[in-house]
């Protein structure tokens, strides 16, 4: 905002130089005259002074794409000119923050072989999103201070905040599909063991580093070491995105809840080497393809925060249509935000994943714990009786089950290990 003084002092001048030339004309007095036509070069030159330095300015942002809440972040701007500049404030909005505008001023030089760099850092205090970073603002004025200039650059991208996640200790060794004897990971070739099976004749192409030579020495011809294969956890999330779940709102709502646990599950099992892979139907399909590594967890967690609680496929539903996708032997965890579920159907998709070998867990939001959204909620035994029920048709089936309410601890629920 620009300064009450500079506009007060720069009033006076403007209104003293439409004085000095009115009376000059009137009075027919040519000193009048020269002294505000001397004035008023004064203020042009003041003007011009203040717009030049912002001219042909340009600026590059550089930063991380994404961040958890509450996260630092660090934001550097470069800027670069094409003429000399001086005292040049600028000003990047954050969205990701309160504080939405951060200031910073380059006292310079800054010139077409003088770029200046300008580092802030920011928390990410919104919830979680898809956040807009920009645009800029730069500002300069005269050296008498009585004009501002300011100039809008459109430097804008987006920003993924990702929800808070908290390790989940029960699914350290979930999903786990052993190999014949237990190993190590591999530290050299990915999917490659510690431990040899045995040995074999050498064929062209194999690496010389695993001739065995005692064995070489033995039979007369190359013998090499043949190693067993590290077999990884695999996960397949499935999340129910049923609109018919919506309740409560804000950090409290059953949409909260449903994605921060998926987001922990997702962030466990990457932490642990497995390979993770996400399906759920929204108003859009929510697909996130097999893969484990950072770059993958980035892109899971920013499908994730697209989501939302706007679809209509049931949960059994959606499973039975993604079983050719569960690898054998590997888990499944079933994220849903009711408790009110349909446990013929579900019982069959349950069915259908244990005869594939795999294992299955899963998390159930207690939806009418919230706030209803729209109509009125059964009444509380029912609820009750309801928890139990499902509780017990999972459990009866081996399938470890959480029920999260809305007064549960996200982070202490998950910490205590998951399903049970």
């Amino acid at each position: 905002m620009e300064p009450s003084r500079s506009t007060l002092y720069r009033t006076f001048l403007i209104s003293a130089d439409v004085v000095l030339l009115l009376l000059g004309c009137s009075l027919r007095l040519p000193a009048f005259i020269a002294l505000a036509a001397v004035w008023s070069v004064l203020l042009a030159t003041a003007w011009f002074l203040a717009k030049r330095p912002l001219d042909g300015l340009r600026i590059r942002r550089k930063l991380y794409p994404s961040a958890f809440e509450g996260d630092e972040v660090s934001v550097e701007l470069t800027l670069e000119s094409g003429r000399p500049a001086e005292m040049i404030e600028v000003a990047d909005a954050f969205g990701p923050s309160i504080a939405v505008e951060q200031r910073m001023l380059e006292p310079g030089p800054l010139g077409p072989e003088a770029p200046r760099r300008l580092k802030y850092s920011a928390f990410c205090s919104r919830h979680w999103g898809i956040h807009s970073v920009g645009p800029v603002q730069v500002f300069a004025s005269d050296p008498l201070g009585l004009f501002h200039a300011r100039r809008q650059l459109a430097v804008t991208e987006e920003f993924a905040v990702f929800p808070q996640v908290y390790d989940d200790a029960g699914l350290a060794d979930a999903g786990a599909r052993a190999t014949l004897v237990p190993h190590d990971d591999s530290t050299g070739r990915s999917g490659q063991s510690l431990l040899s099976m045995g040995v074999r004749e050498y064929r062209p192409g194999d690496d010389p580093r695993r001739v065995h030579w005692p064995a070489t020495a033995r039979r007369g011809s190359l013998m090499v070491k043949e190693y067993e294969i590290d077999l990884a956890p695999y996960y397949t999330v499935f999340l129910d995105l049923d609109r018919r779940h919506r309740a409560g709102t804000g950090r409290k709502s059953t949409l909260e809840y449903v994605l921060r646990t998926a987001g922990s599950v997702i962030w466990s099992a990457m932490r642990a080497g497995a390979f993770v892979q996400v399906l759920g139907h929204g108003a859009e399909p929510l697909f996130v393809p097999p893969g484990r590594g950072e770059a993958h967890l980035t892109f899971s967690l920013y499908e994730l925060i697209r989501a939302g609680l706007d679809g209509g496929t049931p949960l059994p539903e959606l499973v039975l249509q993604h079983l050719a996708s569960v690898p054998p032997q590997s888990t499944v965890v079933l994220v849903s935000g009711s408790i009110f579920l349909d446990l013929a159907g579900l019982g069959d998709a349950i069915e259908a994943l244990r005869s594939r070998g795999t294992r299955v867990l899963a998390f159930l939001v207690n939806n009418f714990s919230f706030p209803a959204i729209s109509g009125w909620p059964p009444p509380r035994a029912q609820v009750l009786e309801k928890t139990q029920e499902v509780a017990f048709f999972l459990r009866s089936r081996g399938v470890p089950v959480r029920v999260l309410e809305e007064a549960d601890d996200l982070e202490a629920v998950l910490g205590r290990g998951g399903p049970a």
